[in-house]
């Protein structure tokens, strides 16, 4: 049985590589401004309005610190404001500027292109079973990691 899990984790890990060789984190053009660590700050700042240092480090497992540096590198870019909170004056809020609205849309619409060229290979039925299997093998990880 471990013999299979192992097999199993090494087909998963090189499945993994295959998937990140093709690129879908970011699109190559245009957006070098940002790594895809930074991006995704971007997505958890965009689904959260508002959050401050340790909402996000929380919500990604980072250190304050590690998020502290991400955010003010994608402030200098320009993608990120600041704001003080209204409840509490000494901390800030983080918000996406137009330019990081933007960006993270041309993101989203560059990554859902190449998952539907992934998934363009799959009949519908296929595709549906590859979704519920990937969901349900995170939903039994997730419960195990708390």
């Amino acid at each position: 049985m471990a013999d299979e899990m192992t097999q199993a984790g090494e087909r998963f890990l090189h499945l993994m590589n295959r998937l990140r060789k093709l690129g879908l984190g970011n699109p190559s053009s245009g957006t070098g401004l940002v790594s895809p660590a930074q991006m995704a700050l971007l997505d958890w700042i965009a689904a959260s309005h508002g959050c401050g240092v340790q909402d996000i480090a929380d919500g990604l497992k980072l250190t304050s610190p590690t998020v502290s540096v991400g955010v003010r590198r994608l402030e200098e870019t320009g993608l990120l404001e600041r704001k003080p909170n209204p409840q509490d004056k000494r901390a800030v809020q983080f918000f996406l500027t137009a330019e990081g609205q933007s960006l993270r849309q041309q993101s989203q619409n560059f990554r859902r292109k190449k998952l539907e060229l992934i998934l363009s290979g799959l009949t519908r039925p296929e595709q549906d079973t590859l979704l519920q299997l990937l969901e349900k093998a995170l939903h039994a990880a997730e419960s195990r990691d708390t």
